[in-house]
């Protein structure tokens, strides 16, 4: 008779945990309100931008197609720029991925650039209307301190301000750029990959 009241108790919990399983689940898929930067920049842009002159090579002014979106069920923002006027017209420059890093309490991204120059920095998040990014960029055996901040100008547009500090220590103005969101035929992308879909760092771009 215990037996029959044990194997009936067992039969009539095996419903409960597997309903249970399902909860667990999506509890565990829950994505981070800090994600909320990140998808922010979801969409198409058209950034009209100036690169200063540096030891990466002359000045020059630009416009580029940014395009962003979450992937991995909207854990990553992933993105992509393609110049559509400039010095290297035509051709993909940068792409990249940021997310929020809930361990190091802070927002990570990696910029990477045509012949594997790259970008690596960190954010806490907004302050105000203002994205401080601060991290290194890392050009050949050099590795030099940057300083890459966005400021929003409404719901569709913001500013970016990149800084970077030379081997000699002093920082200089490297780029800066005026975004606006834009849609339909637009944004269409001249990559064909839509998950290679922000911010980008023209000295580092391909200049053959």
């Amino acid at each position: 008779m215990q037996k029959m009241l044990i194997l009936s108790f067992v039969l009539l919990s095996l419903p409960a945990l597997g309903q249970d399983k399902p909860a667990k689940a999506a509890e565990a898929q829950k994505l981070p309100e800090q994600l909320s930067v990140e998808k922010w920049f979801v969409g198409a842009w058209i950034c009209e931008g100036t690169q200063h002159a540096s030891p990466a090579g002359p000045g020059a002014k630009f416009t580029d197609r940014f395009s962003f979106n979450m992937a991995l069920r909207g854990s990553w923002l992933i993105y992509h720029i393609d110049q559509l006027k400039g010095p290297v017209k035509g051709k993909q420059t940068l792409i990249g991925s940021s997310t929020w890093d809930a361990n190091a309490k802070v927002h990570v991204r990696r910029d990477m650039n045509i012949g594997g120059s790259r970008v690596d920095v960190t954010s806490p998040g907004w302050d105000g209307d203002k994205l401080v990014f601060t991290g290194y960029m890392i050009i050949g055996d050099e590795k030099l301190p940057v300083k890459h901040t966005v400021t929003k100008k409404g719901d569709a547009a913001y500013d970016t301000f990149l800084e970077v500090t030379g081997a000699d220590g002093k920082p200089t103005q490297w780029e800066e750029e005026t975004c606006k969101k834009v849609s339909g035929a637009r944004a269409m992308t001249l990559n064909p990959y839509p998950m290679c879909g922000s911010v980008r760092y023209a000295g580092l771009r391909d200049r053959s």
